[in-house]
This record gives C-alpha cells, structure tokens and sequence, in this order.
C-alpha cells in the first residue's frame, strides 16, 4: 500500500512540474511573439513595453482571462488597426496557438474562461450583425457551422487577426459599424457557435 501511495504521490508531483514547465514554455514563447508581432510597440505588460496602448493584464476590478483578452481585441480592432497603420507596422496573422502563448505571457497566472450560454450567444449572434454575414451564402463568409466544436478564445483571435480586414471592409460597404464585445457576450457567443451543427 505505501509503495501505492508513493507512486501516486510522484505521479501527482511530475505531472505538476510538466504543468508547471509547459506553462514557462508557453509564457517564453508569448514574450517573445509579443515582440516579434510588434505587440509591445504600443503595449507594456507588468510596466515593460509601450505606452501608447492601455497595459495589458489583470486589473483589480477583473481578472485576465482568455475571454476577456479576446473580447478586447474584437472590440478595439479597428482603433488597434488606425494605430498600427500610423505607426508603420504591419498588421500580423496570428494564429490560435501563438494567441494561447501570448494569453499566457499577458496573463501571469491565467484565470480560465467561464462557459457560456448558447442561447445567450444566440442573441448576441444575432444582435452583434454576424448573422447577417454567416448565415448568407452570397456574402462572401464562411458558415460557421463547419467549425462548430473548435471555437475558442484563442481561435477567436486568431480569426481576428487573418480575417479581420475582410471583415471590416464588408461591414463598412454595408455601412454596418463593427461591433464591441463584453467578455461574458463573448463567452455566450463562444458557447453558441460551438452548439451551431
């Protein structure tokens, strides 16, 4: 029984330290992206970087999770994108792998994402215009439906970053403005689009 217990102990105690190692690894890589994609041109995290975009973290009043970093560039791509123009750096593609390490970098000690509610992201769906993009065929945008089960935070900005400017375009000959999202309409949308078979 004591070399039973022994085991499990090691077993629990080399899993935490994998954990714990692929959680520096994926902290490194998101520093160093958040470098090579010019993040920190505009941005600081923990008082080092630019100044020109607000610091990016945790805040007191809210914890740093995956939604609420999704949620925030969705909702200040446009500005982010004015920006970057400005200042000559070309805009990145990212991918929901690098937006994982770089929420991991962002983050510290990540808090995770509360699920979200279908119906709720339903109305969101609706609400936010992406309806009348998605679920059109003669628009130009993928049906959604397709992915339904791989939607993320990270695969959220990911689709941001290669698809955006697409996006905004097409919202803006159809004098629609591009929307804002909370990080809860975030989780709800997340959580419908996984649910749209």
């Amino acid at each position: 029984m004591r070399n039973v217990l022994a085991l499990s102990t090691c077993l629990v105690i080399a899993l935490s330290l994998a954990c714990s190692k692929s959680a520096q690894k994926a902290g490194s890589d998101g520093e160093r992206l958040f470098s090579e994609l010019k993040c920190v041109t505009c941005h600081a995290v923990r008082g080092a970087g630019g100044k020109v975009g607000p610091e990016l973290g945790a805040k007191a009043e809210q914890p740093y999770t995956p939604n609420v970093m999704a949620s925030a560039m969705w909702s200040h791509a446009a500005k982010m994108w004015q920006a970057m123009e400005q200042a000559g750096v070309q805009r990145p593609q990212v991918t929901a792998q690098q937006a994982e390490a770089l929420y991991s970098y962002i983050a510290g000690s990540p808090s995770p994402a509360s699920p979200g509610d279908p119906k709720e992201g339903q109305r969101v769906y609706q609400a936010k215009f992406c309806a009348s993009c998605h679920d059109e065929p003669t628009s130009g945008a993928p049906n959604l439906a397709a992915q339904a089960g791989n939607f993320s935070s990270f695969s959220m900005v990911a689709s941001l970053w290669q698809h955006g400017a697409g996006m905004l375009s097409r919202m803006t000959s159809s004098n629609k403005e591009w929307q804002q999202l909370s990080p809860e309409e975030m989780s709800h949308l997340i959580a419908f689009l996984n649910s749209k078979k």
